[in-house]
């Protein structure tokens, strides 16, 4: 399922800080397994403003946009590279 950092912080009991750090080591890791972490990007809620090419997983700080800091948190999937994913 699609999950926020918050939601898998909760999960894992462990803190929101930690989880960025997690999340890049899965990411390398994934591609070994010929699987894929899937990641709904950070958007802005006052502009729209889709935060698409963001290479790091930490949240941005603001928009670049509209220089807003309302940034609606970025969602993470693990898709398995044998079967195709259905949107």
């Amino acid at each position: 399922e699609e999950l926020d950092v918050r939601d898998i912080s909760q999960a894992l009991s462990i803190r929101e800080k930690e989880i960025y750090d997690h999340l890049e080591h899965i990411s390398k890791t994934l591609g070994a397994k010929k699987a894929k972490l899937r990641i709904t990007p950070y958007s802005c809620l006052s502009c729209g403003y889709k935060f698409k090419d963001r290479k790091r997983f930490n949240r941005p700080g603001r928009c670049p946009k509209c220089k807003n800091s309302y940034i609606e948190a970025a969602r993470y999937r693990i898709i398995n590279g044998k079967r195709k994913e259905t949107p």
